[in-house]
């Protein structure tokens, strides 16, 4: 228990010192926004490149953990959004987005970089690449054809290929591995200069997070059921059936099943809540699920951290 508390334990007290000292006044929602501009397009990208090119996604990749992970997502997102429907058809669709979208980069990175040897980051990595593509996508595709029809299937689709291939994260962690497979050897300047970014990476991600939650009161009132139903689908149901798939049906590996178990029980990210400010529906039932699972996984993360080996 001792060893879960010193990983835990600085994880959220980082995201509560953040949340206090916007909530105080102490640092702007403004800054809290240029923040996760600078951790997004440098500090956890760089992490992403040293990491790969270390040479650890030399290791046997298990990709039918994406079928584990994202057949149990959308499985969970779909069911999610029936449950809720009776809320409004737009509402139960940002309930299926905060069900199954998780803080992967933002809470995932530090917690797995933490509680875990560096091979650990390959699977989490591997999850993480097509996160937004997958789960954010697809409710994008059921707003669009529920307001229009004839709305341009293609162009949604295409688009989220473009944002993943141009996206940060996944720009780099694919030039790290290209980098590795060159066997050259980093620079000392961009070695000393990525490690900085790298190094400021997991402090700065956490901040950010708890900065982020201050945007959001909680005040259930007619959020209630979507927030409940988001935040026991995201806690419980989405970890417990990812770990199930993995370890009866794909059999795959420890670390990997151990990984994606975690992934999966990750608190609700930040794009649920962009998703429903695009739209202009149902932010308040965004926020507070965010606002909900990230304090709840305290409990959680704490719970799985115990069961599961970790150095």
């Amino acid at each position: 228990m001792q060893q879960v508390l010193t990983i835990i334990f600085p994880v959220f007290a980082v995201i509560g010192l953040g949340y206090i000292m916007v909530k105080r006044g102490l640092f702007s929602q403004s800054g809290v926004d240029d923040l996760t501009r600078f951790i997004f397009y440098l500090a956890v990208p760089c992490l992403l490149f040293r990491t790969s090119a270390s040479g650890v996604m030399a290791q046997r990749l298990e990709l039918s953990i994406l079928f584990a992970y994202y057949g149990v997502g959308i499985l969970i997102l779909f069911s999610t959004f029936f449950i809720a429907k009776r809320f409004g058809q737009e509402r139960a669709i940002v309930t299926g987005i905060s069900s199954s979208f998780s803080n992967l980069a933002l809470i995932g990175l530090p917690i797995v970089q933490t509680a875990f040897e560096p091979e650990a980051l390959v699977p989490l990595m591997t999850i993480i690449t097509f996160n937004a593509m997958i789960l954010f996508t697809i409710p994008c595709v059921m707003m669009e054809t529920g307001r229009n029809p004839n709305a341009n299937l293609f162009g949604i689709v295409l688009g989220s290929i473009k944002s993943v291939v141009t996206n940060p994260l996944v720009i780099g962690l694919v030039g790290g591995w290209a980098f590795a497979t060159s066997g050259l050897e980093l620079p000392t300047m961009i070695d000393r200069t990525t490690d900085l970014f790298a190094k400021a990476a997991p402090t700065c991600a956490l901040f950010a997070v708890g900065g982020g939650m201050a945007r959001y009161s909680l005040k259930l009132e007619e959020t209630r059921g979507p927030v409940l139903i988001a935040s026991f689908a995201k806690l419980i149901v989405m970890p417990t059936l990812v770990y199930l798939t993995c370890r009866y049906v794909l059999n795959a590996s420890a670390l990997w099943t151990m990984i994606a178990t975690l992934g999966a029980a990750m608190p609700t990210g930040a794009n649920p809540f962009v998703f429903a400010t695009r739209y202009g529906v149902g932010d308040r039932i965004a926020g507070n699920a965010i606002l909900i699972t990230t304090t709840l996984s305290i409990l959680t993360l704490s719970i799985l951290l115990l069961v599961f080996p970790h150095k």
